[in-house]
């Protein structure tokens, strides 16, 4: 059975960070683009696909670089393959992206909600230089609170906070023992 995990939470608690150190701890990551529009990296060790962009440098990255349009082109290879998934981001953590993940057969879906403190996010969106308006991010903190108060996803969430390197380290794990290699 292959794992989809999503990654969630507002702006600035670091879910493109973790992220990043999740890559780091594989070594054979390609970038492909398996449908239109879908930019991914994949690795053939553990057959598992990170959907979005990571370009070095980037302070925005994963899903929210990918085309406004990319959802159904995501929908279309869900469909189409049985790799274990990992993304973050806006993008695709949606009520109606993460629907159509709970009906594939033979998937287990988990959903990462990450958090943090206002007092960090304040510090860390200072610290990236974001302008990002108070609406978009009252915006997001709505968006986030429907999808926790979601009673089909409350099953699949497990909520992370996010505020320190041992707290990522846990989240780190999680990750690690939570998706399947192929099965030989």
């Amino acid at each position: 059975m292959r794992k989809i995990i999503a990654i969630g939470g507002v702006p600035g608690t670091g879910k493109t960070t973790l992220m990043r150190n999740f890559i780091a701890t594989i070594d054979d990551w390609e970038m492909v683009e398996p449908v239109k529009l879908l930019s991914c990296m994949y690795t053939k060790s553990k057959d598992c696909y990170i959907f979005g962009k990571y370009e070095e440098g980037e302070v925005f990255a994963g899903t929210d670089r990918l085309s406004m349009a990319v959802q159904p082109n995501a929908v279309e290879f869900l469909k189409s393959t049985q790799s274990n998934i990992i993304f973050e981001g806006d993008r695709l953590f949606n009520q109606s992206f993460l629907e159509v993940i709970m009906g594939l057969p033979n998937t287990d879906l988990q959903i990462v909600y990450l958090t943090a403190p206002q007092s960090t996010l304040e510090s860390r969106y200072s610290d990236r230089g974001s302008e990002q308006s108070e609406k978009f991010l009252k915006g997001r903190e709505t968006k986030y609170n429907n999808l926790l108060s979601n009673f089909e996803l409350m099953s699949y969430i497990t909520e992370f906070p996010n505020t320190n390197l041992e707290e990522q380290r846990k989240v780190l794990e999680f990750l690690e023992t939570n998706f399947t290699a192929p099965e030989e």
